[in-house]
């Protein structure tokens, strides 16, 4: 990847795109260090090749500083949640099985995806499965941080509403209303949301539950937030089309208390993701990172490796 780049594309995304195969070099030669600790010229080989020894100069250089830069963020953020929050050898093997033995359909999704790549070596593997495990052990510490629990009671609080909602969607303001006389002549909502809803991925109109009200378009999120639960709603219309909806359920923590014994229940996913972002950038931008200078230089402004002048 050419430098700079956005500090957005430095974990899996950049692990997911990768492309053409680089070349290998000598396996005892530190392409860079982290804090000291060294990543070699053949742990960067190896994530386009499970044979990184049988070729001989590299052909893309910046395939391989791309490469060596998501090698660099990997180790920076398992140094960093140890340091920080006490999780030790999340790079390890037996951290990464543990990892997938509970990983969500959408993060096994991601491993598949990376393995079934051939252009990529089974180490590419072994690192987006770490990369993982690192986010998913690092936003459940955050998760039980007293500071980061208190400032989101204080400032976000309106973000820990949960809903459960079913919609039916159709093209028109007189299509919403006929669906609605026919719910509020005795119909039940769902067979009607299978009979005339553009949203026929929803079954019986049901949208994914628990969600934050955030989640969804205006006015809908506006609508889900506050109208009576249990009711059905009059039409109203986004960009989606005329919507007829009803709230199911519509809950939130009383108390600190309550919100602090179990934060993961009531802390949108992106409110941690961001929260983990944020702690990403910060770490790998105090990080001591050192690559050896044939390769290029660090550039910490964008988590990115400045390629020398007349390099490949």
């Amino acid at each position: 990847m050419n430098a700079p780049v956005t500090r957005r594309l430095k974990i899996l995304v950049l692990i997911a795109a990768l492309g053409a195969f680089a070349s290998a070099c000598s396996s005892a030669t530190h392409a860079a260090t982290v804090n000291g600790t060294a990543i070699t010229d053949a742990e960067v080989l190896a994530v386009r090749s499970d044979d990184p020894g049988s070729a001989g100069e590299i052909s893309d250089g910046d395939t391989f500083r791309s490469d060596l830069t998501t090698l660099i963020v990997t180790r920076a953020s398992a140094l960093a949640a140890a340091d920080d929050y006490g999780l030790d050898d999340l790079d390890s093997e037996a951290a990464r099985q543990a990892f997938l033995a509970v990983a969500l359909p959408e993060e096994l999704t991601i491993v598949n995806n990376v393995s079934a790549n051939p252009a990529l070596g089974s180490y590419a593997v072994e690192v987006v499965t770490t990369q993982l495990a690192i986010r998913r052990a690092v936003i459940s510490a955050m998760a039980q941080d007293p500071g980061f629990l208190q400032s989101v009671w204080d400032g976000d609080r309106d973000r820990l509403v949960q809903v459960c909602v079913r919609h039916l969607v159709v093209e028109t303001q007189d299509g919403a209303q006929a669906a609605k006389d026919r719910i509020d002549a005795g119909e039940d909502f769902g067979d009607v949301a299978t009979d005339v809803s553009l949203d026929q991925q929803s079954v019986g109109g049901a949208l994914p539950c628990p969600v934050n009200p955030a989640r969804y378009v205006e006015p809908f999120s506006s609508v889900v937030a506050g109208e009576p639960v249990g009711e059905v709603t009059d039409p109203f219309e986004t960009s989606f089309g005329w919507h007829v909806v009803v709230i199911d359920s519509r809950d939130e923590p009383q108390s600190f208390e309550e919100f602090a014994a179990d934060p993961e229940r009531w802390i949108p996913a992106e409110l941690l993701v961001a929260e983990f972002n944020a702690w990403r950038d910060a770490i790998v931008s105090r990080a001591d990172i050192v690559v050896r200078s044939q390769i290029g230089t660090w550039f910490p402004q964008a988590d990115a490796i400045i390629a020398p002048a007349g390099s490949p």
